[in-house]
Parts: structure tokens; C-alpha cells; sequence
């Protein structure tokens, strides 16, 4: 409808226009997007896996439960690997904040990260809950911990973010037990 035409008409007709237009806008905005239409980022709510990553049939299979119970949860999944790594860099990210606090602690602001006290992929981060590190952080570990072994994934020593199909990495019982 052209722009003067628009508004020759009632005001209430404006007004229902309007809206219509507003409502249409809406909804685009908050539509979700293919993982197609954002060049290789995942949908919210799907898992994102990382190209390199070597996976067994069951790998999928396993990441796409995970992310089916954390989208119920309010949360997204990120496994990403470096070519020739020994397990999956695992992230939860916040999608509904208010979902997300049924299952765990901290700060849970939508977009971000599920609080772990450091970030994934950090060398310097270990798996065990030293005292430094809050309740909140401590619980959140070992949700994950949960979440993953619920699945057939270990988490690998000396990481609270690195995970491995179960029995795809043999650890020595020192460094199982040191966790």
C-alpha cells in the first residue's frame, strides 16, 4: 500500500494496519533460523559439532539427546573438537534463563554461557571443584558431569570441559581418582 494512500484511510484502519505490521515484524524477529541460513551456525536448541571431530555412529545419536534435554531445559549445546584431539570441548549455553534455573546455578543470562568458573578449552582449568571456586560453579560442574555420563560420555582428568565417548580413553586410576 503506498504511503500516501495509507494514510488517506481512518485512523482505525491505520491502527489495524499498523499492528498487522508490527505483529509480521515480530514474529520474523523471533522466528528461529535454519542452520543453513546462518552459514554453519546451529539453530538454538540444536547441537553444534565441530567439523573436525571424529565421530562413531553413536556420536550423533548421543549429542542429539543431549541437546533434546537441554533445549527442554532451556539450554543449547556446543561439542567442538581440534583434528586429532582425544575428546569433545563441551559447552552449554543459556536460552531461556528462566527454564535454565530448574537445572542450575549462577548467573543465567540468555546467550551466554552456563557459569563453570573458567572457560572451556582453558588448559589451566581443572576438572576437580577446588575450594576457590564458588557452590554455584561447583554444582554446575558436576551437572555436567551428570549430564554427560547420562549419555556414555566420560569427562576427561584434568578438565571439567572435555569429554570422551565412555571407554574411548583409557585413564589410569590415579588420574580418575584425582578428580
Amino acid at each position: 500500500m503506498p504511503l500516501q494512500t495509507f494514510f488517506s484511510q481512518s485512523s482505525g484502519h491505520r491502527v489495524a494496519v499498523a499492528g498487522a505490521w508490527l505483529a509480521a515484524m515480530t514474529l520474523l524477529a523471533i522466528a528461529p533460523a535454519s542452520a543453513s541460513a546462518m552459514d554453519g551456525v546451529a539453530a538454538p536448541g540444536e547441537p553444534r559439532l565441530g567439523a573436525d571431530c571424529a565421530q562413531t555412529s553413536g556420536t550423533r545419536a548421543s549429542f542429539d539427546r543431549i541437546a533434546q534435554e537441554l533445549r527442554s531445559q532451556g539450554m543449547a549445546l556446543e561439542a567442538t573438537c581440534q583434528p586429532g584431539a582425544t575428546g569433545w570441548t563441551v559447552k552449554v549455553r543459556v536460552v531461556d534463563g528462566m527454564r535454565a534455573a530448574r537445572a542450575v546455578r549462577g548467573p543465567l543470562a540468555d546467550g551466554h554461557e552456563v557459569d563453570m568458573g573458567t572457560p572451556a578449552g582453558v588448559a589451566a582449568a581443572p576438572a576437580q571443584a577446588p575450594s576457590g571456586l564458588s557452590p554455584d560453579v561447583q554444582y554446575n560442574r558436576e551437572w555436567l558431569r551428570s549430564l554427560m555420563a547420562r549419555h556414555q560420555f566420560e569427562n576427561l582428568p584434568r578438565t571439567w570441559w572435555l569429554f570422551a565417548e565412555r571407554g574411548a580413553f583409557k585413564a589410569g586410576a590415579s588420574q580418575v581418582a584425582s578428580r
